[in-house]
């Protein structure tokens, strides 16, 4: 079977881990700074849906749905979905923080697929998301440094 992960950069954000965490769940207002995934709907329950509007980079907008997997405060978020029959294409969506300092933390998102249908899905997507999540990364930096300089300020 086959395995294949995409990756983002590693983005280090000069912004608190808790900042940081709570502009990812802050989801009313991924429209007013995420360029890659600009609307998501869920409860993050462990299990139930989540409904991600992206707009990949050369690929247009789509709907994805996919199924909270994890929510570990200040540490990651993920969320997954299989196409048909685990055998064909599973996919795991990781976004991982890491703590360097009281003011600053990593980011980074990852995209585990596996199965029958992996190769088709590295050829046709890989750039998109890869360049998807750049974005995304980016932008989450820019708006936690904005915010955090705005608390420091008051």
């Amino acid at each position: 079977m086959a395995n294949h992960t995409v990756y983002s950069d590693v983005v280090e954000i000069n912004a608190p881990i808790e900042l940081v965490w709570d502009i990812l769940l802050d989801f009313d207002r991924y429209p007013d700074w995420n360029p890659f995934t600009y609307r998501v709907e869920t409860d993050l329950v462990i299990g139930n849906k989540v409904d991600l509007y992206v707009k990949l980079p050369k690929r247009g907008q789509r709907l994805q749905t996919e199924y909270v997997r994890e929510v570990s405060p200040y540490q990651r978020l993920s969320w997954g979905m299989t196409m048909g029959a685990e055998f064909l294409l599973t996919a795991l969506r990781e976004q991982i923080l890491n703590p360097i300092s009281a003011s600053c933390c990593t980011y980074q998102s990852t995209d585990a697929f596996a199965g029958m249908l992996t190769p088709v899905v590295k050829l046709l997507f890989q750039n998109s998301i890869k360049d998807g999540f750049n974005a995304m990364a980016y932008a989450l930096k820019e708006r936690a440094e904005y915010l955090y300089s705005c608390q420091k300020v008051a």
